[in-house]
C-alpha cells in the first residue's frame, strides 16, 4: 500500500471518527468542549459503606506498519483495584491503584543507506520495548445538599521503558461539581491540571456524564488515571448479557531506557491510537461483570524525543485490529459501588497526541 493511498485512508477515518464523536457530544449539548477530561463517581456513594473492585484486563494488537514501512505489534495486561468508603455522613475518601505491562515487538524493513540514527521516516532500530505504568490517585467526594456533590482527585503516574533509570514522574490534580439533574442522568464539569514528561503542563476544562437513555440504553465516560479515556454505549433489555460499542482515546508518554543509540538513550517515548470497539458483557453476579471487545485503532501515532523532549521521530501507524478481555470483581458490601464508578480521564486532544 502506498503512502498516497494510506493517507487517503487515514483521512476517511478520521472523517468517520469526528463524525462518530460528534453524534455523541451533540445529543449532549456538549460539542464544543476541547480538551476534555471525564472524572466519573455516583452522589449517592457518599452516604454508602465501604466498598471497591478489582478489574483485569488483556488486549492484543495484532500487526500494522508505519508510514517509513517498519512493522510491529503489541499485547497488554493490567490489573486496576481501589477502595472508598466515608468519613463523614457527606464526605467519602478512596484511592485507586493500577499497574499495566505493554510489549512491543518491531520488525524492520530498512532502506539502503538507512543513517545510523534517527532521521528519516523509518526507524534505526527497536525503540524500546516492554513498558511498565503504574498510577494511583487518591480522590475525595463531598455531597452538599440534594443531588450536588463536589469531587477531587490526585493522578501520579510512572511510567518508563523496563530498565529506565530517570524520572518517569507526572501528576496532577482534578476537581469536578456535579449535579444529579435527573434520577437517570448524571451531568458535571470543572477543572484540571497535569504534568507531562519534558514539556509544559496541560490545563483542562473537565466533563462527567452518567446517562440512561432508555430503560435498555446506558451511555458512559470511563476511563484511565492520567491520559485516555472513552465513552461508551450500553445495550441490553436484561443486565445478564449487554453489548457495548465505545470510542475513546489512548496515550502513554513513557521514559526511555539508556540503552542503543546516544540520541534516544534516556528519552522519550509516546504512542496513542483512537479506539473504536463493539462487545459484549456478561453479567456473572451483581456487580460483577466478563467483557469481550473488538474493533480497530484508528489515526496511530508514535513519537520518540530526546532526554530534553525535542523530536527524533514523529511517523503514524496504520489501522490495527484488536481484541481485549476484561473481567470485574466487586469489592465490599452490595450498593457500596456501582458498574459506573471510575476515576475516569478523557484527553483526546492532548497537545502534541494526535494530528
Amino acid at each position: 500500500m502506498t503512502n498516497r493511498v494510506r493517507k487517503r485512508l487515514r483521512r476517511v477515518h478520521r472523517v468517520a471518527l469526528l463524525a462518530f464523536y460528534g453524534s455523541i457530544f451533540v445529543t449532549l449539548g456538549i460539542a464544543h468542549v476541547a480538551h476534555a477530561q471525564v472524572l466519573l463517581t455516583s452522589d449517592s456513594e457518599a452516604s454508602e459503606g465501604v466498598g471497591g473492585g478489582l478489574e483485569a484486563r488483556f488486549l492484543n494488537e495484532f500487526d500494522t506498519e508505519t508510514d517509513g514501512g517498519d512493522e510491529f505489534k503489541a499485547w497488554r495486561v493490567a490489573l486496576e483495584g481501589g477502595v472508598e468508603g466515608p468519613v463523614h455522613e457527606s464526605v467519602r475518601v478512596g484511592v485507586r491503584a493500577a499497574y499495566q505491562h505493554a510489549a512491543y515487538d518491531f520488525h524492520f524493513d530498512h532502506s539502503p543507506g538507512l543513517p545510523a540514527g534517527y532521521g528519516g521516516s523509518e526507524l534505526p532500530r527497536a525503540p524500546w520495548g516492554g513498558i511498565n505504568t503504574i498510577d494511583v490517585a487518591p480522590t475525595v467526594t463531598a455531597l452538599f445538599g440534594d443531588g450536588f456533590s463536589v469531587e477531587a482527585a490526585v493522578p501520579i503516574r510512572w511510567s518508563g521503558e523496563t530498565g529506565a533509570r530517570r524520572n518517569g514522574l507526572a501528576a496532577g490534580i482534578t476537581g469536578v461539581a456535579r449535579w444529579q439533574a435527573l434520577e437517570t442522568l448524571s451531568v458535571g464539569a470543572g477543572v484540571g491540571v497535569t504534568s507531562q514528561l519534558e514539556g509544559p503542563a496541560q490545563v483542562f476544562p473537565v466533563v462527567a456524564l452518567d446517562w440512561q437513555i432508555l430503560p435498555s440504553l446506558d451511555l458512559r465516560t470511563q476511563g484511565s488515571f492520567v491520559q485516555g479515556g472513552q465513552a461508551m454505549l450500553l445495550w441490553g433489555a436484561a443486565d445478564s448479557v449487554r453489548l457495548t460499542v465505545s470510542a475513546g482515546y489512548e496515550r502513554n508518554r513513557f521514559r526511555m531506557d539508556d540503552n542503543g543509540i546516544g540520541d534516544d538513550r534516556h528519552g522519550i517515548g509516546e504512542i496513542s491510537s483512537v479506539p473504536v470497539e463493539v462487545g459484549v458483557r456478561i453479567r456473572l453476579f451483581e456487580r460483577g461483570y466478563l467483557d469481550f471487545r473488538g474493533g480497530l485503532g484508528f489515526a496511530g501515532r508514535m513519537r520518540v524525543e530526546n532526554a530534553n523532549g525535542n523530536r527524533l521521530y514523529d511517523e503514524d501507524y496504520d489501522t490495527v485490529p484488536r481484541l481485549g478481555l476484561a473481567l470485574t470483581i466487586p469489592l465490599g458490601a452490595p450498593g457500596a459501588a456501582s458498574e459506573s464508578v471510575s476515576p475516569s480521564v478523557i484527553d483526546p486532544n492532548a497537545p502534541g497526541a494526535l494530528p
